[in-house]
């Protein structure tokens, strides 16, 4: 449903259709726009991996979202936990918005294990990205890393389980 822009009312009498079209249709509106959101909590039968040194999708099936908006602003958040099987390795996490990676550089969020040895923990990673500027319609956001070196960079989903959600504000 469409928002209406509200009727500038001069003398004339109010109607039901006045009333359905400028007052019931806009809050239906406005309601439909809170509750468009898509989330996924992602579990699986081994970790998730990579050696990509350029951004590819970690899964393509349980980190991608595709979401219908109604052309406002849309809030994606992550929360998950990653490793690095070197040291001193960089791991990134980028967020694709239909095809094409937000941000050009390192992306959303990065972490860099340890030269000590320690560098087998899972570490924790969250973050929340504010995307403005889309229009109306059918919008995929997918999650995307990469890694340096000789890293293999390794998401736990079998005892711990990531979530990747979008919803439009």
């Amino acid at each position: 449903m469409a928002w209406t822009t509200p009727k500038t009312w001069s003398s004339e009498p109010l109607t039901s259709l006045d009333l359905n079209t400028y007052v019931r249709d806009n809050q239906n509106h406005l309601k439909d726009r809170l509750d468009t959101g898509f989330s996924r909590i992602v579990s699986g039968g081994s970790p998730l991996t990579t050696t990509a040194q350029a951004f590819v999708d970690i899964d393509p099936l349980q980190l991608s979202l595709t979401l219908t908006t109604h052309g406002g602003d849309v809030l994606l958040g992550f929360t998950g936990t990653a490793q690095n099987s070197a040291s001193n390795a960089v791991t990134s996490l980028n967020v694709a918005v239909d095809g094409v990676d937000y941000f050009a550089d390192s992306g959303v969020i990065e972490f860099k294990s340890d030269g000590s040895g320690g560098n087998i923990r899972n570490k924790p990673l969250s973050f929340v990205l504010l995307i403005s500027g889309l229009g109306a319609g059918s919008h995929t956001f997918s999650l995307r890393w990469k890694t340096t070196g000789n890293n293999t960079a390794i998401m736990d989903v079998v005892n711990v389980h990531p979530q990747f959600w979008a919803k439009e504000i």
